[in-house]
C-alpha cells in the first residue's frame, strides 16, 4: 500500500521546494550545510565556521593536495559505532562508506578521499570527539553527543550544479563588534558563468560576498537561486571588525543540487550535505 499524500502532493499548487524535498522531482536533490564554531572572532582575519575554528592557531579549513585514506578514531574508548563519511574521489565524484569505529585506536578508509563533505553517526551517539586524518591534518569533527559533522564546507561533486538558494548566519557575538560573513570559493571552474557572460577563470579564490551583521543574525534568501559549477570548494568563514573579543558563530545554507545530465535520478536524500 502506498504511504499518506497530502492533496497538492501530485498538483500545481504544492512549492517546488516540497515537491524536490518528497523526491518527485527527477535529478534535483536538497542540500543542507550547517556550520558551527564555539570559539571564533578574537580576529580581523576570516576563519572557516566549523568544529576545528581556534582563536589561538587560526585553525581554518584545508583541502588534501591529492586523494588520500583517512583515519577516523575517537578520543573516547566507548565509541565503537559505525560513521558514514561522505566525501568526493580524485575526480570529485561521489564517494562514500560505512566505518566501524574501534575506540580511540585508528581506522583508516578503504577509499582514498580528495573530499570531505560530510561525517554522519549511523547507530550510536558519540561519547567522545571523532575526527578523520591524514598526516596529522584534520578534514573533520563530530563533536562529543552531536551525531554528525558541523562545518560549513561543501564541495560540489562531478556532474552537478550546487543552486544556493538560501545563507544564515547567527553569533553570540550579537552588539559587542560587527562580524563579517563571508563565502568564499576555492577552486572554480576554468569557465564559469556570471551575469549572462561566460569568463574564462584560472581557479583562483574567489569572496562571493562579504556581509556585515551586528544584531547576532543576518539572513539573505536568494531570489534567483546562485549556480556553482561542479568542482567548487565552498567555505562560509566569519571575522570581526576588530580582535580583541571571541564567541560563537553558526551558519546554515541551504539549495539544490542539480544533475548536469539526465541518466537517471538519485534516490531521496542521498546527496544531502553532500552524500
Amino acid at each position: 500500500m502506498p504511504g499518506p499524500s497530502s492533496v497538492t502532493q501530485r498538483g500545481k499548487t504544492e512549492p517546488f521546494e516540497l515537491q524536490v524535498s518528497r523526491g518527485d522531482i527527477a535529478f534535483h536533490q536538497p542540500v543542507v550545510i550547517f556550520g558551527y564554531s564555539a570559539s571564533i572572532g578574537n580576529t580581523s582575519t576570516p576563519q572557516t565556521v566549523w568544529e576545528g575554528a581556534n582563536n589561538a592557531t587560526q585553525n581554518n579549513y584545508v583541502y588534501p593536495s591529492s586523494a588520500v585514506q583517512m583515519t577516523l578514531a575517537s578520543t573516547s574508548a566507548s565509541d565503537t559505532g559505525i560513521v558514514f563519511v561522505a566525501g568526493l574521489d580524485k575526480n570529485f565524484n561521489l564517494l562514500s562508506e560505512y566505518i566501524a569505529l574501534n575506540g580511540t585506536t585508528g581506522v583508516t578508509t578503504v577509499n582514498s578521499y580528495y573530499r570531505i563533505n560530510g561525517l554522519y553517526s549511523t547507530n550510536s551517539v558519540n561519547v567522545g570527539t571523532i575526527t578523520i586524518k591524514n598526516s596529522g591534518t584534520t578534514y573533520g569533527y563530530i563533536n562529543i553527543g552531536v551525531g554528525q559533522s558541523q562545518m560549513a564546507v561543501y564541495t560540489v561533486p562531478n556532474g552537478y550544479t550546487f543552486y544556493e538558494s538560501y545563507i544564515q548566519a547567527n553569533s553570540t557575538l550579537a552588539n559587542q563588534a560587527v562580524l563579517f560573513q563571508e563565502q568564499r570559493s576555492y577552486n572554480i571552474a576554468s569557465i564559469r558563468v556570471e551575469n549572462g557572460y561566460s569568463i574564462t577563470h584560472n581557479n583562483n579564490t574567489i569572496d562571493y560576498g562579504i556581509s556585515p551583521f551586528s544584531t547576532g543574525f543576518i539572513t539573505i534568501p536568494f531570489t534567483n537561486p546562485f549556480p556553482l559549477s561542479q568542482g567548487t570548494d565552498l567555505q562560509w568563514q566569519a571575522k570581526t571588525n576588530s580582535g580583541g573579543i571571541n564567541g560563537s558563530v553558526s551558519v546554515f545554507v541551504g539549495g539544490f543540487l542539480i544533475k548536469n545530465s539526465g541518466d537517471g535520478p538519485m534516490q531521496l536524500g542521498q546527496l544531502q550535505n553532500g552524500i
